[in-house]
């Protein structure tokens, strides 16, 4: 069998928040069982993979639009307003896509805590703000109080709740065991993503909930099909097995706090900071970019915080047990070295 990427086998990847513990038995399975199904389309799936989704985030099933990952989410629900607001450093999709649809992006600056102040003028008629909780590249939770102000003056709000599960912070939607009725609000739509609590990265499926009003008027929009059989059934199958995302995000809320001390405990950072996210954040002593080079000599994959808006910061995933002690070997090999070989080696 062919690797589809033999050159990361090995790797320990660290930089795109991906499972560390795999994707759910039960979601491979279910692929595995119907590729000789693959020359049909996915008659019924989209059906019945969004009244798993409904069930399992406590809604009702009108009020659940499944698309192609938070790009398709954003443009469909940017056919609501006529300009999109968002904080910065936050998600980049957000204002890449807002001016991809020819519409005017306002940023919410971040002050030094990372938190957004009072904004002067408030979003109005017109405007919808994209939200994380918890934010990405940040990882902390934004006031309730704040988002509530927000949602009082703004025409829609998008929260992006892609991290909530690893958070201990409460989402909006009632989840498991919760009655069918969140989605009423006709301001609010709320945008949950199977790729990083689920461990499925490597589909492009999500949910946008709203009233059903709001979903009724953004079903039409999508594509043919737009979901494919692969991803929906991917889908299908994890929703049969939910008690892994409750195993996914025990092992982010063990491994997170090793990862930080194992951070701190290098010496090689002037500041480790944990998250409400499945990452962590830390503020190199030295070259940025010569501690990554001497990770990637160890095959260990970190991400440079500088194209999301945060210079001077590594994003770094929670692993595995097994990357997170390569990890802290490496760091090891790069601190017996003096600072000059230190930024020079690479």
């Amino acid at each position: 069998m062919v690797a589809a990427h033999p050159s990361a086998d090995l790797d320990a990847l660290l930089d795109w928040n991906e499972s560390p513990i795999g994707p759910p038995v039960s979601a491979v399975k279910r692929v595995i069982d119907a590729a000789d199904r693959l020359h049909r389309y996915p008659r019924g799936l989209m059906e019945e993979v969004t009244a798993r989704a409904a069930e399992h985030f406590g809604v009702a099933t009108d009020s659940v639009l499944l698309t192609a990952g938070v790009d398709e989410a954003v443009d469909c629900a940017l056919t609501l307003a006529d300009r999109g607001w968002g904080v910065e450093p936050g998600f980049d999709g957000y204002r890449d896509r807002v001016e991809a649809n020819g519409k005017p992006f306002r940023p919410i600056p971040l002050g030094p805590d990372w938190l957004p102040g009072d904004l002067d003028p408030a979003p109005g008629a017109g405007d919808m703000v994209f939200l994380a909780q918890p934010g990405n590249p940040t990882g902390n939770l934004l006031r309730t109080e704040w988002i509530e102000t927000v949602r009082a003056t703004a025409a829609y709000v998008f929260l992006d709740e892609t991290y909530q599960e690893f958070s201990s912070g409460t989402g909006v939607l009632p989840g498991r065991g919760g009655a069918a009725g969140a989605g009423t609000d006709p301001r609010l739509l709320v945008y949950r993503s199977f790729a990083k609590a689920a461990g499925l990265a490597g589909i492009r499926i999500g949910c946008l909930i709203g009233a059903a009003p709001a979903i009724a008027r953004l079903t039409p929009l999508r594509r043919f099909m737009p979901i494919d059989a692969v991803s929906l059934n991917a889908v299908a199958g994890l929703l049969e097995e939910p008690e892994f995302l409750d195993r996914l995000a025990a092992h982010v809320r063990a491994a997170r706090p090793a990862l930080c001390a194992t951070l701190r405990g290098s010496g090689l950072f002037a500041d480790v900071r944990t998250t409400e996210a499945n990452f962590v954040l830390a503020r190199p002593r030295g070259a940025l970019g010569a501690l990554v080079d001497g990770l990637a000599e160890d095959r260990i994959r970190v991400k440079d915080c500088a194209p999301l808006g945060l210079p001077g910061w590594l994003r770094i995933s929670v692993g595995s047990w097994e990357d997170q002690d390569r990890l802290a070997a490496a760091l090891t090999r790069l601190r017996s070295l003096t600072p000059d070989e230190r930024d020079t080696e690479c």
